[in-house]
């Protein structure tokens, strides 16, 4: 249940403000589950030694631990400055419900903009592109290790697209909606972090790498950028979506070559009622992956299919990632397939019980992870060719 904050902070620090103009909200969510995991396929085996935590990843074993679900609490609020404009603003707290871990201030979704007929325009740090498309299991009791972002929103396993995160240093605008459809614009002169450039010391060897300087090299600042568009449509039971996501790496113009990534995904989905059904088709590819300035890409897909059944609702999705290619080659065993049956109850209108089981199939060269999986449940990334099955049982509350 959300809470007012406006008596307690307004009235005792500006008691002159008009109430009637302005709130602020806190509101957020805690999620935690119990997840036993189990590695197979891999390099070599435990034999009769118990594994450690986290799981060595040339081992193949089973662990079970306590995994959070991104739990966290927000600060936002709007302030009416008449003539319908509204000032607006979101901090975003992210937290480990199952132990504590040093983490960075207002790491979620946290901005700062203004709102009005014209649409909103923000700045910050903002998701974008990433989870476009996905299925159900972040925003409710089932595990966040088992969404399909694990599938579409990495490259073989081992690159993420828009880092399957935040974007930093955000600019987004977002329309107004015109009958069902609306569109965003997103820019950032850094989206992985930093403030528009890097200059390496002169003493540094040429290739070298640097924390500010993730390619290497010496020179003056160089500038990289991301741009994002979507353009979405719901009305009734028919959804439907695109969206396009172009980074230049920061320091790409030392390397001389257009080194980033480029990512396009359309998803849709039709609502029967009982159940709902959708598809989502991603083709990603990273440019300037070696000095040949070959490109990675690969295509993959995921059909997630929700079923409600009284106060429950059943969760299927299935997901897969195609072959990688190099330059134009088929990169043999890059493929993966993802299978995820979950169940989530709801108690109430803010709590829920969740319980829900992957199976993530990894050919011999390929290295996909259950998203969140290392971050937020402490189990080791899987080496190539490794499977992962995990069950999970979790429970989450609103507030």
């Amino acid at each position: 249940m959300k809470k007012s904050l406006l008596a307690l902070a307004v009235a005792a620090a500006l008691p002159g403000v008009a109430l009637a103009q302005s709130s602020v909200t806190l509101s957020g969510n805690v999620k935690v589950g119990l997840a036993q995991t189990k590695f197979s396929n891999g390099t070599a085996t435990v034999g009769g030694a118990t594994p450690t935590f986290p799981l060595n990843p040339t081992n193949n074993g089973s662990i079970t631990g306590v995994a959070d679900g991104s739990s966290r609490f927000i600060l936002s609020g709007v302030e009416d400055l008449g003539g319908g404009l509204k000032a607006i603003f979101q901090i975003d707290q992210r937290f480990r419900g199952d132990e504590s871990r040093p983490s960075n201030t207002a790491d979620g979704n946290t901005f700062v903009g203004l709102a009005g007929g014209f649409g909103q325009f923000r700045m910050g740090k903002l998701d974008l592109y990433y989870g476009y498309g996905t299925d159900e299991h972040g925003i409710r009791a089932t595990a966040l290790q088992h969404s399909n972002i694990s599938i579409l929103s990495y490259v073989n396993g081992t690159v993420a697209i828009a880092r399957a995160s935040r974007s930093t240093n955000v600019l987004r605008y977002d329309s107004p909606r015109f009958g069902g459809v609306t569109f965003g614009l997103a820019y950032s002169p850094n989206a992985g972090g930093g403030e528009g450039g890097y200059q390496v010391p002169v003493a540094t060897a040429a290739g070298a790498l640097n924390a500010n300087n993730p390619l290497g090299g010496t020179g003056d600042y160089q500038k990289g950028q991301a741009i994002q568009a979507d353009l979405s449509y719901a009305a009734g039971p028919i959804r439907a979506g695109i969206a396009y996501w172009d980074e230049k790496t920061e320091g790409y113009q030392t390397l001389g070559r257009d080194a980033g990534q480029k990512a396009a995904r359309i998803w849709g989905g039709y609502n029967f009622g009982m159940f709902d059904i959708g598809l989502t088709i991603d083709q990603s590819k990273f440019t300037g992956t070696n000095a040949a300035n070959q490109e990675l890409k690969r295509t993959a897909f995921s059909i997630p299919i929700k079923v409600n059944i009284g106060s429950g609702t059943l969760l299927f999705t299935a997901s897969a990632a195609g072959k990688t290619k190099l330059g134009g080659a088929t990169q043999a065993d890059t493929d993966a397939r993802m299978y995820v049956l979950g169940y989530d109850y709801a108690l109430s209108k803010r709590t829920s019980l969740g319980v829900s089981y992957s199976f993530l199939d990894n050919k011999a060269n390929a290295q996909y992870a259950n998203f969140t999986g290392n971050a937020l449940g402490s189990i080791a990334n899987p080496t190539p060719g490794q499977d992962v099955k995990q069950l999970y049982l979790g429970i989450r509350h609103a507030f």
